[in-house]
């Protein structure tokens, strides 16, 4: 025992016990010195990662500040909390109003045939009439506010034939086509054309034939007479097979029209080459000579 104490004392460097006691109470005191250096470096790491962090928010905060102000108009200012939450609120009370306009909208959408073509009337500029999917087509239903010299009720049922038995020499000429057309019209293809005439007044609503104005003459008859022109859509419906026939009028007077000396001379010749029952039919034989007198510009 007492040559490994010896032993003992010459690894260390000491002579004694106490001696040896004091060293390792130093060590213990290194080691834990020691320690805590390490925890030290440890926590500045720590500390550094996280400065370089905050750094990269702070940078990437003002980035986004730079980018609002960049956004607002000159002079304004950010958004404050309140004003954000009074965004959300509004956007909440759209998305409410929109939830309610949808559900008005199939409700409609749900209604009866009769209330469906009410509104749709409403909502568009045109008149409506519905024609039966099978032949012989027919009308079955419509909205027509601006009929030119016809009435929608004494049409229900009818074919073309019968719509158009008081247009002379329709029914000989174009009573055939007319009818083959209508049912060989197909989803794909919707179809468009103009018709014109022209009214001694300026009344859209005119639904029933007139004999025409007498008092009208070469001095005022341009600015008595209006040109009518209506834009006529057939497009047949995917599911049901109907055709819906639209009309859309455009009223137009004539001293405008008249006014382009081109224009003046082919309406001029077209009204002069007009078969005599035709002139009738329209509505125009009052006043037709004083109107020819007028646009002659020979």
């Amino acid at each position: 025992e007492r040559e490994k104490l010896v032993a003992l004392f010459a690894r260390h460097g000491v002579t004694s016990v106490a001696e040896l006691r004091q060293r390792r109470a130093e060590r213990m005191v290194l080691e834990e010195a020691a320690r805590d250096l390490r925890a030290q470096r440890t926590a500045l790491a720590i500390m550094d990662d996280v400065g370089t962090e905050i750094s990269a928010l702070e940078a990437s905060a003002g980035d986004m500040a730079a980018e609002a102000r960049r956004l607002m108009p000159e002079g304004g200012e950010l958004p404050s909390t309140d004003d954000l939450e009074a965004s959300k609120r509004e956007a909440a009370e759209q998305r409410s109003g929109l939830r309610a306009r949808r559900a008005a909208c199939e409700a409609k959408i749900n209604a009866s045939a009769e209330t469906l073509l009410s509104s749709l009337s409403e909502w568009i500029q045109e008149d409506v009439c519905l024609l039966s999917p099978l032949p012989p087509v027919r009308i079955t239903a419509g909205s027509v506010c601006f009929p030119s010299r016809w009435n929608l009720p004494e049409k229900f049922g009818l074919d073309p034939a019968a719509v158009h038995a008081p247009v002379p020499r329709f029914n000989t000429t174009l009573g055939t086509p007319t009818r083959h057309f209508l049912e060989r019209l197909t989803v794909e293809k919707p179809v468009w054309r103009l018709n014109w005439t022209l009214h001694d007044s300026d009344a859209l609503f005119s639904p029933h034939p007139v004999p025409g104005r007498t008092d009208l003459t070469p001095d005022n008859v341009l600015g008595a007479v209006h040109l009518r022109v209506e834009r006529q859509t057939l497009r047949r419906l995917p599911e049901t097979g109907a055709v819906v026939f639209t009309i859309r009028t455009h009223l137009t007077p004539l001293m405008e029209v008249a006014s382009d000396p081109d224009r003046r001379r082919l309406l001029h010749a077209t009204l002069a080459a007009l078969p005599a029952d035709v002139v009738v039919y329209k509505g125009m034989a009052t006043f037709m000579a004083s109107l020819l007198e007028a646009l002659d510009v020979r």
